[in-house]
């Protein structure tokens, strides 16, 4: 059975400075595994409010959407992952809702999720 694993990360590392810098921090904020099918196979959940980046790897190839989690479907035409390839991607997120340090929070407007479908 072919799988997608997605790990979600709040955001950049950050250094003594404060400055973000081009990695990911870790441990991601969930990590878990969709079933790729010959079909459009959904989330087994909605990407967290505070998601801005994901991690994707795949043991097969596949097509991957991000998009509305009540709505969205992957398609052979949709984004191509190719099996034990690895990405990053950025999630859409607004800057409303919490506060956090001073300043307003990004996270998710309408719930996210990543579908996939084989694409062999």
């Amino acid at each position: 059975m072919a799988k997608l694993y997605v790990s979600e990360y709040p955001g950049l590392a950050l250094t003594d400075q404060a400055d973000s810098v081009p990695l990911l921090a870790c441990p991601p904020s969930v990590e878990y595994s969709i079933i790729v099918s010959a079909g459009s196979s959904g989330p087994p959940q909605p990407l967290q409010a505070t998601t801005k980046f994901v991690e994707l790897s795949c043991d097969t190839t596949c097509s991957y959407v991000i998009g509305p989690f009540a709505s969205a479907v992957a398609g052979l035409s949709n984004c191509r992952l190719n099996a034990n390839e690895r990405v990053i991607r950025r999630v859409p997120f607004n800057f409303e809702g919490n506060i956090n340090r001073g300043g307003v929070y990004p996270v998710l407007s309408t719930a996210y999720g990543i579908f996939t479908t084989a694409n062999v």
